[in-house]
C-alpha cells in the first residue's frame, strides 16, 4: 500500500519563501530571542532565499547566511557566504576563517542532507564560541505521521523516494540528535517536538486515512508523537 501525503505549502517573509514547516520559523526564532543576547552574531546555515536571515536581522541580531548558491539569497542586510556542508575542503577553509565567531549557529532543516551528522555537529561546535548556542531542526522521524508511514511503507516520513530529489539522506531519531550533541560536549541539551502536525489531518484523502489508523494507537506509544519536525538547542561549554 503506497501513500502519497504530498507536501505543505510554504509560507514567506516578508516575500521570501519560508523552506520550513508552518510555524517552525517563528517557534525557533522565539527560541533564539530568549538564548542569544541582541545583537549577537548568528551563522544561518542552509539560508535559501535568506527568509530566516532576515527575521533574525530584524530581531536585531548580526547574521551570517550561508548557502550554496549566493544567487539565492534575496534577503538585505546580512552578509552571505557560499558553504557546501558535504565539500570537506571548501568547509575546512570556512572554519579555518570563522573558528569561535558566532554567538549561535541556526541550521534550519540541514542535518537531513549531511552525509556525516556527527562530523556536521562537531564543525559547528567549532564555529561557536564559547557558551554559545546551536539551533538544529530536522523532520521528526518519531511522530504519530512518520510511525504510521514506517508500519505502510517501511521508511521514515519525509524520507521517501520523492525526498531524495531534494537530499533527505540522513533521517535522526530524538535519542540519536540529542546523542550527537552531548557526545559533542554540548550542555542544556532540549529536543522537543517543532511545526504543525495536528492529531488529526483531514486536508488529503490520505491524510485522513494516515489520521484515522494513527488516533488508536496514541495511547499506547511513546515520545515526541506530535511536531512535523523536531528542534534541538544546546549550548557551549
Amino acid at each position: 500500500m503506497l501513500i502519497k501525503l504530498g507536501k505543505k505549502r510554504l509560507g514567506d517573509y516578508r516575500g521570501l519563501v519560508m523552506k520550513a514547516d508552518e510555524g517552525l520559523h517563528e517557534q525557533v526564532a522565539a527560541v533564539v530571542r530568549e538564548a542569544v543576547a541582541q545583537g549577537g552574531s548568528i551563522l544561518d546555515l542552509g539560508a535559501g532565499e535568506g527568509a530566516f536571515s532576515a527575521r533574525l536581522s530584524d530581531m536585531g541580531y548580526r547574521v551570517t547566511a550561508s548557502d550554496l548558491d549566493p544567487q539565492a539569497l534575496k534577503a538585505a542586510g546580512v552578509e552571505f557566504a557560499r558553504l557546501d556542508f558535504n565539500d570537506e575542503d571548501a568547509f575546512g577553509r570556512f572554519l579555518g576563517e570563522h573558528r569561535q565567531s558566532f554567538d549561535a549557529v541556526c541550521a534550519l532543516e540541514v542535518i537531513e542532507h549531511i552525509e556525516d551528522p556527527w562530523r556536521f555537529v562537531r564543525t559547528v561546535r567549532d564555529f561557536l564560541r564559547p557558551g554559545g548556542r546551536v539551533f538544529i531542526t530536522t523532520p521528526n522521524i518519531a511522530s504519530w505521521l512518520s510511525r504510521v508511514v514506517f508500519l505502510l511503507q517501511s521508511r521514515f516520513h519525509q524520507f521517501g523516494p520523492d525526498d531524495l530529489s531534494y537530499g533527505h539522506i540522513a533521517p535522526i531519531s530524538p535519542g540519536q540528535l540529542r546523542l550527537l550533541l552531548e557526545r559533542e560536549g554540548f550542555l542544556d541539551v532540549s529536543v522537543k517536538p517543532a511545526g504543525t502536525l495536528p492529531p488529526l489531518y483531514f486536508d488529503s484523502l490520505a491524510m485522513t486515512i494516515v489520521s484515522l489508523l494513527a488516533l488508536p494507537l496514541r495511547p499506547f506509544q511513546k515520545g515526541l508523537l506530535d511536531g512535523w519536525c523536531l528542534l534541538a538547542a544546546a549550548r557551549k561549554a
